[in-house]
């Protein structure tokens, strides 16, 4: 699927963590550096021996992940006419997960949302016709409060559309979850790299992520079950044009992995992190925390930023870092919110980074454009035949004018949220290194918690 791929070089370990006129000049890593304690010699040691793909097993699965978009978006489109009827049948749609599956499920819902209200995802009919046409509930459920009866409130129905996401296929509170909705009458198909799975037997319909194997932390099976989830919701298009363009721009994100470094000090001096977003930024906040305890076992809490401005607060302390992925549209009025926040962190003696538009910034200044990542494109206009929407590193194409004006403007939506996912990953690498507890597969997933699967049929 990946290919041959050349090796790119690693940064040079005596620059990393401690040259401060590299963020906001020739790197993508805009506004004021802030105080943090450098790395130690040992730590940029570790992080000078990586490259953009590898050596670890975390760094060669990020570098596949632009490809295994690619080939997702263009297997999808012949598997995806049995979904879409179920999808258009159905007088609900519940996406359904958990851990990394169901941060993607939270991550994509506003895209099926909006699709819904405005009737564009393919087969959208929804209830009634025409002007009378009502847009259909979009939920997202996690699997094992919907195995227990209802803990959420909600139960499956006749009438459901279940899409139930699981990279292997085997997630036991996934599997007896779609189980369940099988049962009571719901419609089901499963988003899974294993089509001869348990899921994907039990599914009217499969979706098949053609992502290879992967042996760590959910990283390009999460770049690729969001892809097919925009794609399902009508939040991206599909076929090979688009996934070129799309494996491209990430791939430019893959390249530019020096990008995050400057951020690392920051993240491995903070006693605790918070990550941060809102809409489809949200679920990437719940995604990152999930990879920080994963790979870099460090604090940290995923919520929305009005969760952290309520509550969360009280417990933020000097050094602490805020991870803030910054949603799109970010509006007039966001960006206000957004700055407030800033000077909240700021007054907190915490650090502020925000993740947008393929970039890492420090900082506010959301509604005066202050800390935008150098060379970074806007995001108001994406003008056919142009870079528009490409990361830092990235390499023009031909593919732009191959795509009509509406199916680039979502696709360089949808490619935002992508590159964000991606760069949040690699942020997530280097403070694993540079901590170092990085280790490849898992130290207790697979030896104690699959080790003991729990039973509930």
């Amino acid at each position: 699927m990946t290919g041959a791929r050349r090796s790119v070089p690693g940064p040079d370990a005596s620059r990393i963590g401690s040259d401060a006129s590299r963020i906001g000049s020739d790197s993508p890593v805009g506004g004021t550096a802030p105080t943090c304690r450098p790395l130690s010699t040992s730590a940029r040691r570790r992080l000078g021996r990586l490259r953009p793909d590898g050596p670890d097993e975390m760094g060669r699965e990020l570098a596949e992940g632009p490809a295994a978009v690619a080939a997702t978006l263009e297997a999808i489109r012949p598997e995806r006419q049995g979904a879409d009827e179920i999808l258009a049948a159905a007088e609900r749609i519940v996406l359904l997960g958990t851990g990394a599956s169901l941060a993607m499920a939270r991550a994509a819902v506003p895209a099926w949302r909006a699709a819904e209200q405005a009737g564009t995802r393919r087969g959208a009919t929804g209830a009634g016709t025409g002007a009378d046409r009502r847009p259909r509930a979009v939920l997202v459920r996690e699997s094992t409060e919907a195995v227990f009866g209802g803990v959420d409130g909600d139960t499956f129905r006749r009438g459901d559309a279940v899409i139930a996401i699981s990279q292997s296929g085997t997630s036991p509170e996934t599997l007896a979850a779609a189980r369940l909705a099988a049962r009571s009458g719901a419609t089901l198909v499963a988003i899974t790299a294993h089509a001869r799975s348990p899921l994907a037997a039990a599914a009217r319909a499969t979706v098949a992520l053609p992502i290879g194997e992967e042996h760590g932390a959910a990283t390009k099976s999460e770049l690729a079950t969001l892809a097919a989830l925009l794609t399902l919701g009508g939040g991206l298009p599909d076929g090979p044009t688009v996934g070129a363009w799309l494996a491209e721009r990430l791939a430019g994100i893959v390249r530019s992995w020096e990008a995050v470094l400057p951020s690392v000090p920051c993240l491995v001096g903070a006693p605790r992190t918070w990550i941060v977003g809102l809409g489809a930024t949200a679920g990437l906040a719940h995604a990152g925390a999930l990879l920080w305890h994963e790979k870099a076992h460090r604090q940290a809490v995923g919520g929305t930023v009005s969760e952290f401005r309520h509550g969360l607060v009280e417990s933020v302390g000097t050094r602490d870092a805020v991870l803030l992925l910054v949603p799109w549209p970010c509006t007039p009025d966001l960006s206000g919110y957004l700055d407030l926040l800033a000077r909240e962190v700021s007054a907190l003696g915490a650090v502020l980074i925000r993740l947008e538009n393929g970039g890492v910034t420090f900082g506010g200044g959301f509604g005066m454009g202050g800390g935008r990542p150098v060379d970074a494109p806007g995001r108001s206009a994406v003008p056919r035949g142009t870079r528009a929407g490409l990361a830092p590193g990235s390499r023009p194409g031909t593919t732009e004018a191959e795509m009509p004006a509406t199916d680039l403007a979502m696709t360089a939506t949808a490619a935002d949220l992508l590159g964000q996912t991606l760069r949040l990953q690699q942020l997530a690498r280097g403070t694993a290194h540079a901590c170092g507890t990085y280790v490849d597969g898992f130290r207790v997933l697979r030896h104690v918690v699959l080790a003991a699967p729990p039973r509930f049929d």
